[in-house]
């Protein structure tokens, strides 16, 4: 059933149509049943494009989700790894509080300020990598 073909059931349709020696229906179902160029084959073969497109696109999508959870387990990793290798591995944290301690305060006040810019250093690169 064709809706197109309820719109030339109208009187004036069928007098045109039969003026002009065309029988609508059977051109109306040529065209939309056409086994090659018929429209009914286009809106299949649209359908399935755009289908397979949205498929093929998800994967992607969950492919870059997987490979950046991946990132950010590895950079994570990465970071723990580097911590307790240079901070925590045979307790090497207590030699550097001894080696602070002996700071004077104008070392102190510097390493301070060196902190906090790179903490802020840090914070604004990961925002800009957020907005970016």
């Amino acid at each position: 059933m064709n809706p197109v073909n309820l719109i030339h059931k109208l009187p004036f349709q069928k007098r045109r149509y039969e003026e002009l020696g065309i029988d609508i229906h059977q051109e109306i179902n040529k065209a939309w049943g056409d086994k090659r160029f018929g429209l009914g084959i286009v809106w299949a073969g649209g359908f399935l494009w755009g289908g397979l497109s949205l498929f093929f696109f998800s994967v992607l999508m969950m492919l870059q989700v997987a490979i950046s959870t991946l990132l950010i387990v590895s950079c994570a990793v990465g970071a723990g790894a580097i911590c307790y290798i240079f901070v925590f591995r045979q307790d090497k944290y207590i030699e550097y509080f001894d080696k602070y301690e002996k700071w004077s305060k104008k070392e102190k006040r510097k390493y301070s300020w060196l902190t906090a810019g790179s903490m802020l250093f840090v914070m604004l690169s990961f925002y800009l990598c957020l907005v970016i």
